[in-house]
Parts: structure tokens; C-alpha cells; sequence
């Protein structure tokens, strides 16, 4: 009986780790090529590549393991990765969300890991790592909590931080427990927490593709000095207003941060810490809540226009971008918007 719980374990992990080789992957053909970052630095892609490619390798050797192998930290590749996961955590981190943050020296102290695994014995060097893990975990929870005065819609994203900070604790608890316990049970977790790290960062973007972008931008709203020293602020919102809204340049599908800026006469910086301090969002939410504002009158306005129609006419590329912005925005789909508006104008 003993047996066959074990090997449908062994089963169960290797779906696990082969899912998070996969993943990890993904996740880092999408940040490199597809995820728009304004100022992105060449840094972020580097720790970014360090982080997903050393957790692929990491799971790699844990999957090999499940189907009969020996065990991972007898592998030096795999301690290796695995020593390097902290720093390449906290390098991403650090410059995926402050992407103009110079380099300092004193940040070499994050390698620590890395050295111990050459100089201590791994009964000392394994609680270190983790105690890393788990503190650059709560780390960048918390960093995400100090920008929620920035963005209403990031107590859900604060949600993902806290679950993946949460395991990050657990993996670090049964480190330190670690002599006292079957080697494979470990195993068997950290897989499982890796997997729902990188399932909640695809569930994340998939819910929030510009999720790392809105972040960044309000990162350097908060932390970063200020780009709007000199310029008429109210002057600029009101011509921001006009530009977007009464000559609709959300009707523009190619809208960009830099195109606005420069029919604004402002630098894109000093156009994202504008929308960011005073408007409570990111620009691309911004744009998303102008065309969804006008879809909104659309819908209500023109009963015969096909929600397709209003979609292209509001600026979306697809009719499920669509979808998807107006539900996030309010709620609802734009077929039932649509539905309620015209019941509650209809007299009783």
C-alpha cells in the first residue's frame, strides 16, 4: 500500500516538474519578446533568463528523480541552481520593477548564497539559501503592498504576492526540518511550490497582461524623482482629457505611450508619473478605462450597432480585448451592460 501511495506521488510530481519546465520557459520567451515594459532594462531580461532557465533546471533534476534517479543535491548543476535562484529572484525583481535603478556594489551581498555553496557544508548553506528565498519573498509582497496607494486594482495582485511569499515560508520551514524528515517528501513540495509559483505568474499575466508594466510604472511614481518639475500639471491633464476623450484618440488601436506623449509635447516618463500620480492608474489602464467609457455610451446610444462594431470603433484589437477590458472595468460583459441599460429605461 506504502508502495503504490509512493509511486502515485512520484506520478503526480512529474506531471508537476514537467509542467514547470514548460512554464518557466513560456514565461521567459513572454517577458523577453512580448511583455511591454516602458524603459525595460537589458538587467531584468538577464536576471529574468538566470531565474526561469536555473527553475527549469532545478525542476529538471527533480523530475529525474521522481522517475528513479539520484537525489538532486547530490548533482552539483542542480545546487548550483538551485544556490543562484535567490539573487536571480531578487535581481529581476529589483530591476524588472526599477528598471533605471543603477548598479551598486553593495548589492553583490545577494550572491551570498552562491559563495556558501562553495565554502560551507550544504547542512549549514541550504537553510541560508532559504532563509534568502523566503525573505526576498516577503520582500517583494511588501514592495507591492507599499504601491497600493498608486493602483486601486492591485489588492488582487497583493493576493498572488501573499500566496507565493506564503510558500516561499513553508519551503524555508521544512529546509531547517529537513534532517529530521524522508529527503523525498521535500522534494515532492518544493516541485509543488515551484509549480504554483510560475502557474500563479501565468494566471497573473493571462488575468493582467501589462501586470509588470503597470508595476513598474508605479514604482517610479512612488520611489523614482519626480519628471514633472517645470511643467504645468493641470495644463496637461486638461490637454490630456481633450486629446483622448473629445478628439478620441482612443479610436487609435497603435496608441502608445510615446505617440500620446508627443502629441502632448511631454516626455513618455513625465506622461506616466502624470496618469500615475494624478489619475490613480497606470496608462495602459487608462487608455483601457477611455475606451470602455466610450463603448459604455455605444452600447446604450446605438442599440443596433453590433458589439463587434463597437469594440473596433472604440480602439480594441480583438473583440475578446475587448471583452475582457470591459469586464475587468465593470464588471460585466458588454452584452449584459447593454441588457440592463435597456431594461432600466424601459418604463414599468
Amino acid at each position: 500500500m506504502h508502495l503504490d501511495a509512493q509511486a502515485n506521488m512520484d506520478t503526480i510530481s512529474i506531471a508537476i516538474a514537467g509542467f514547470s519546465v514548460v512554464s518557466a520557459l513560456l514565461l521567459l520567451l513572454i517577458y523577453a519578446c512580448f511583455v511591454d515594459v516602458p524603459g525595460k532594462s537589458p538587467h531584468s531580461i538577464v536576471w529574468c533568463a538566470s531565474l526561469l532557465l536555473g527553475l527549469a533546471v532545478v525542476q529538471s533534476y527533480q523530475l529525474r528523480y521522481f522517475m528513479g534517479g539520484t537525489p538532486p543535491l547530490d548533482e552539483f548543476v542542480y545546487r548550483l541552481a538551485l544556490f543562484a535562484l535567490p539573487a536571480s529572484f531578487f535581481f529581476f525583481g529589483r530591476w524588472a520593477l526599477q528598471p533605471t535603478e543603477p548598479f551598486r556594489p553593495v548589492a553583490l551581498f545577494h550572491l551570498l548564497p552562491v559563495v556558501l555553496l562553495f565554502v560551507a557544508p550544504i547542512e549549514i548553506a541550504l537553510p541560508v539559501l532559504l532563509s534568502f528565498g523566503a525573505g526576498y519573498s516577503i520582500w517583494l509582497g511588501s514592495f507591492v503592498y507599499g504601491l497600493r496607494a498608486q493602483r486601486k486594482q492591485f489588492r488582487f495582485e497583493f493576493f498572488y504576492f501573499i500566496v507565493m511569499a506564503a510558500l516561499a515560508v513553508l519551503v524555508l520551514i521544512l529546509g531547517f526540518a529537513l534532517p529530521f524528515m524522508d529527503d523525498a517528501f521535500f522534494y515532492h513540495f518544493y516541485s509543488s511550490a515551484i509549480a504554483v509559483g510560475l502557474a500563479i505568474m501565468i494566471v497573473a499575466l493571462i488575468a493582467n497582461p501589462t501586470l509588470i508594466g503597470d508595476l513598474s510604472e508605479a514604482a517610479r511614481a512612488r520611489y523614482g524623482t519626480s519628471t514633472l518639475g517645470g511643467i504645468d500639471v493641470d495644463a496637461c491633464l486638461k490637454k490630456l482629457h481633450e486629446t483622448m476623450v473629445v478628439a478620441k484618440a482612443y479610436q487609435n488601436e497603435g496608441l502608445s505611450l510615446a505617440s500620446l506623449a508627443e502629441e502632448l509635447g511631454i516626455s513618455g516618463h513625465q506622461l506616466s508619473e502624470l496618469v500615475n500620480t494624478r489619475l490613480g492608474m497606470g496608462f495602459s489602464r487608462y487608455v483601457r478605462e477611455c475606451r470602455v467609457e466610450a463603448a459604455k455610451s455605444l452600447l446604450v446610444s446605438a442599440p443596433s450597432q453590433s458589439i463587434l462594431s463597437i469594440s473596433i470603433d472604440t480602439g480594441f484589437r480583438s473583440q475578446s480585448a475587448f471583452y475582457a477590458a470591459f469586464k475587468e472595468v465593470t464588471g460585466q460583459s458588454p452584452g449584459d451592460y447593454r441588457k440592463r441599460a435597456r431594461n432600466s429605461s424601459t418604463p414599468e
